[in-house]
């Protein structure tokens, strides 16, 4: 529960950084003459590093989430394996027939 709550708030903000990267793109891309006439491309260049960013920032925080996630379920099927392991190395060799 803890998992899935927090991946999908994850995944909301990492949408809602997303679309302005995509909408200052597009409108930089749109009007690349204008920003060039007056000169703007450091600034513009700028604001587009910074929103790619703040984009980046919530990719990560989402791929730790699932690395910390996939760790764990590999730490419980290691348990699980280690566990019917010793329980066959164990228990007597009339209670598990071949």
């Amino acid at each position: 529960g803890y998992y899935l709550s927090t991946s999908r708030e994850l995944t909301r903000l990492d949408s809602i950084t997303k679309a302005p990267v995509i909408h200052h793109f597009s409108e930089t891309i749109a009007g690349f003459m204008t920003i060039r006439c007056f000169k703007k491309e450091e600034i513009f260049s700028q604001d587009n590093v910074n929103r790619v960013n703040s984009n980046l920032r919530m990719d990560f925080h989402n791929y730790s989430s699932n690395e910390w996630l996939g760790y764990r379920l590999e730490m419980i099927g290691s348990f699980i394996l280690c566990a019917s392991a010793l329980f066959m190395v164990l228990l007597p060799s009339n209670i598990i027939k071949p």
